[in-house]
């Protein structure tokens, strides 16, 4: 008899749930912050040791699954536009690592099937993300190649004596300006913006994803380096986004005059950049 012990079990899908999430945002090139990523995952192995322990049928209906995943997703991501982009990605990671610890038992003489009722060992486990992680690894660096093709600069941005180095992606197609100044609009990653800032802006802009929302709280802070700029992408008629005017900015060696976007989901994480500039 198979003894499935509770704080084991919910250890397990706690480290499994964390790393199937982080690489669902690595993949969607959505940024996470971590503590949000550790609730969900904290979430999805409450959610485990329900299943398992309480014996209620309603608890592995796909209704009730599909509703826990949404609602761990939207813990990481918020409730974006992309959700169920998002939520059918993260569907077929799970999917994937599913396969893999499989395989793994296949592999160390174990039943297939013994990940479907929680009795798979540990060793099982390991051997699944360890192949999980070469598999996506190299997959991973191959999109990275096709996409990015040696199109990527070194982007340093100054701003109040602060200065982030952040890898740029030059996109032909970002013809994106400010419409009063004419001044082009190099779009960043939050993330990797936020070292530029204090901790009160910071926070701001941590805290505040609606742009109007966080220019008028700047402004009351008194930053007054911030503006809206409107954008039109895929699916986005009339969108804006938060942008700020840099003390510098050089591409390589060349110095741009432009102002650098906010995006708060993200820009191209874990392809190789996190900036994207017009040229």
């Amino acid at each position: 008899m198979y003894v499935i012990y509770a704080d084991e079990l919910f250890l397990e899908n706690l480290i499994v749930d964390y790393i199937l999430l982080i690489v669902t945002s690595r993949i969607s090139g959505i940024a996470a912050r971590r503590l949000r990523v550790l609730a969900a995952a904290t979430l999805g192995a409450v959610y485990a040791m329900l299943v398992t322990l309480s014996g209620a049928e309603f608890w592995v209906s796909w209704a009730f699954k599909i509703t826990v995943g949404l609602l761990m997703v939207t813990v990481v991501f918020g409730a974006t536009r992309n959700i169920l982009r998002v939520f059918l990605l993260f569907f077929g990671v799970s999917a994937a690592f599913a396969g893999a610890v499989m395989a793994s038992a296949i592999v160390r003489g174990e039943s297939p099937w013994a990940v479907a009722v929680g009795q798979v060992s540990f060793g099982a486990l390991l051997l699944a993300f360890g192949v999980f992680y070469v598999l996506f690894a190299a997959v991973f660096r191959a999109v990275a190649r096709h996409r990015t093709r040696g199109d990527i600069r070194p982007l340093t941005v100054t701003y109040r004596g602060k200065k982030a180095a952040i890898q740029a992606l030059l996109d032909t197609g970002n013809g994106l300006h400010e419409p009063v100044s004419g001044l082009p609009v190099a779009v960043c990653s939050l993330e990797a913006a936020l070292p530029l800032f204090d901790g009160p802006t910071a926070e701001i802009l941590r805290r505040e994803r609606d742009p109007s929302r966080a220019l008028e709280e700047l402004y009351n802070a008194g930053v007054y380096s911030f503006l809206l700029v409107p954008y039109r992408a895929v699916g986005v008629k009339n969108g804006m986004l938060l942008a700020f005017r840099p003390d510098g900015l050089r591409l390589g060696t060349r110095e741009l005059a432009s102002l650098v976007a906010l995006s708060p989901e993200g820009v191209g994480e874990g392809v190789g950049y996190s900036a994207v500039v017009g040229v």
